[in-house]
């Protein structure tokens, strides 16, 4: 195949699916992030190196990582997948018209519990723009957002670079979960025995919830190592049915466990001192985003009215 060839027939789909595929390092996280099966992600890459007659991938057990060719085949086929959405970014913008693709970075609390509706709300109106989100922690978006590979970047942590701009969009408590029935839900007021006694389910390091518990906790005079911590865990979700199943008791968002209170599965225990609040953020490079889909995104999600938990 003639080497001008190639850029006709590595169509945008083939090309997103092999870079997913050195990102996570392998083709079944790849192939669940693209919802394909994990042979037609694998035979997709086996007609690449087919058609440049080199291979791409080496497959060490379930780890697979790029050759030096296939380093080069990614490093250029990011630039073409960048340089794809500037173009329609560029002509939607010329035009004054919010069309093609944004690319929407987001952490997991507000992806989760604030996004789903106002997304469905926001492709209603307008079903000419499509959305890829991706959903990381913090520091992950951020890092998209300075790199470019994102327009819009949805954070909850309050250490953001002073070079982004930040926009409050909604507003979020952190609450102490327990199970139901459990022998504190009465107490007007925690005390700092009530709290060194109980097994603690804790968010994971280097998230925006953890953050904000440790600063809790010292504003509380209360050092985070007298706790009895049962388990880390990195996913929201999976903290809150750890506490239904009653493994112990656990910070965490209002947004993520409002449907488990609703259902009387968890109770919402009385903490001292001040309620831990946060905000979440809208980040952009610039302060007026350079295409119309982003302007067009920003401007509907700050206007859009986000339900109270409880």
């Amino acid at each position: 195949m003639r080497s001008h060839d190639y850029a006709r027939t590595m169509e945008d789909h083939r090309l997103k699916s092999y870079c997913l595929v050195v990102e996570t390092k392998s083709f079944s996280r790849a192939a669940q992030a693209k919802h394909m099966t994990q042979s037609a992600m694998s035979r997709l890459v086996k007609g690449l190196e087919d058609e440049l007659g080199v291979k791409l991938l080496l497959r060490e057990g379930k780890t697979v990582t790029p050759t030096p060719e296939g380093k080069i085949f990614y490093d250029h086929a990011k630039k073409l997948l960048e340089g794809y959405v500037r173009l329609e970014q560029d002509i939607s913008s010329a035009a004054g018209t919010a069309r093609g693709s944004l690319r929407l970075g987001s952490s997991r609390t507000p992806a989760f519990h604030l996004l789903s509706q106002a997304l469905y709300d926001f492709s209603k109106n307008h079903p000419e723009i499509r959305i890829d989100l991706t959903i990381a922690r913090t520091v992950g978006v951020l890092r998209e957002l300075r790199e470019r590979r994102i327009d819009i970047g949805i954070v909850e942590s309050l250490d953001i670079d002073e070079k982004l701009f930040a926009e409050v969009f909604a507003e979020d408590e952190i609450v102490l979960i327990a199970p139901e029935n459990h022998n504190l839900a009465k107490k007007k007021s925690l005390t700092l025995q009530d709290l060194i006694t109980q097994p603690f389910i804790m968010p994971g390091l280097g998230s925006g919830t953890r953050a904000l518990v440790d600063n809790f906790l010292e504003g509380q005079g209360i050092d985070a190592r007298r706790l009895n911590v049962r388990m880390t865990v990195g996913s929201p979700e999976f903290v809150v049915h750890m506490v239904q199943a009653g493994l112990g008791v656990a910070f965490a968002s209002k947004w993520s466990v409002f449907s488990a209170v609703k259902e009387g599965t968890v109770t919402v225990l009385r903490l001292p001192g001040k309620k831990i609040l946060r905000k979440f953020y809208l980040v952009t490079i610039d302060r007026d985003p350079a295409s119309a889909t982003a302007r067009t995104f920003k401007g509907f999600i700050k206007q859009h009215r986000f339900f109270v938990p409880f």
